[in-house]
């Protein structure tokens, strides 16, 4: 499956203030990718720089392999964003809102009534968008970033001020689009139950760093990636074969105690090359744990 959507190395900084520092990931067609962190994480400023408002410092964002910074008209074409409160005409019809976005974009009519369906707004799609309740405001800007059948749609925060029925119908919907139409999903959340329900993959952000990015199955994260717990005595040492490693993705540090994120078992490799290099290892294990437990690891653990 092609990547849509590559995020390489990507660093921004506000004023002095550095608030994304080197996150890399990609996003496959028909894959729905969650992006979980906490609020001030730098989620938002991801997705402005995902949908082109702002420009990254360093590093490249590239969809459907058009680098937003070169070419930023083809990229953007293939995008559909749910950003905060969907821009919706109360005074109009909902039917009247799409076919505002569907005149200006050049989009044949029936490509509405399918996004309509597709959103389930069917029964009230005729009513002014000032009679919808919040969960149906919502489905009506979903509907609208469907309309040019983007390969990628963007979604922040989506289910903000929804109760738990439209939380349901929305993940639902969501769903169902990126199967139907083999659309690429990035969804942030800062909502643990959200994201284990809806995503196929999941990135942890904290202050600015992607801490791991974990695969789910039947709401369980599968790991790709495996965290282990290494004990030595020669830290500077170790710190430095550990960095050199393809296969280890993010190293921490406390004193003697590293933890590591690396490539699912590659901890004999990771054992064997430090023994040949001569550094003694005093303990060493893989630590096990589910979204939950790895969201606290990853991020509550990452605030200093």
């Amino acid at each position: 499956m092609a990547n849509v959507l590559e995020v390489k190395d990507v660093y921004k900084h506000l004023g002095k203030r550095e608030i994304i520092k080197g996150i890399s990931f990609s996003v496959k067609e028909g894959e729905i990718f969650g992006f979980l962190g906490p609020n001030g994480a730098g989620k938002t400023t991801t997705i402005r720089m995902l949908v082109g408002l702002i420009a990254p410092n360093k590093g490249t964002i590239s969809i459907m392999g058009h680098e937003i910074g070169k070419e930023r008209e083809k990229a953007l074409s293939s995008v559909g964003a749910v950003v905060e409160n969907p821009e919706l005409y109360t005074y109009l019809s909902g039917r009247e809102n799409l076919m505002q976005i569907a005149r200006i974009r050049k989009i044949p009519k029936g490509e509405v009534d399918k996004v309509v369906e597709l959103v389930k707004l069917s029964d009230r799609i005729n009513d002014k968008v000032k009679k919808y309740s919040l969960g149906m405001k919502q489905r009506l800007g979903l509907a609208a970033a469907l309309l040019a059948d983007p390969r990628l749609l963007i979604l922040d925060e989506p289910t903000n001020g929804l109760d738990p029925t439209g939380i349901m119908e929305f993940r639902e919907i969501v769903k169902h689009a990126s199967k139907e139409r083999n659309t690429a999903v990035f969804i942030s959340s800062h909502i643990l139950s959200e994201v284990q329900q809806l995503c196929d993959t999941v990135a942890f952000i904290n202050d600015g760093k992607i801490q791991s990015v974990e695969s789910i199955t039947g709401g369980q994260i599968k790991n790709e990636t495996e965290t282990l717990v290494l004990v030595t005595r020669e830290a500077k040492n170790c710190s430095e074969v550990l960095k050199q490693l393809d296969y280890v993705y993010e190293v921490s540090a406390e004193e003697n105690v590293f933890t590591i994120n690396a490539k699912e078992d590659s901890s004999p490799e990771i054992a064997a090359t430090l023994v040949e290099k001569g550094i003694a290892i005093k303990e060493m294990y893989k630590k096990h744990s589910e979204l939950e437990q790895r969201y606290m690891e990853l991020v509550e653990g990452g605030k200093k």
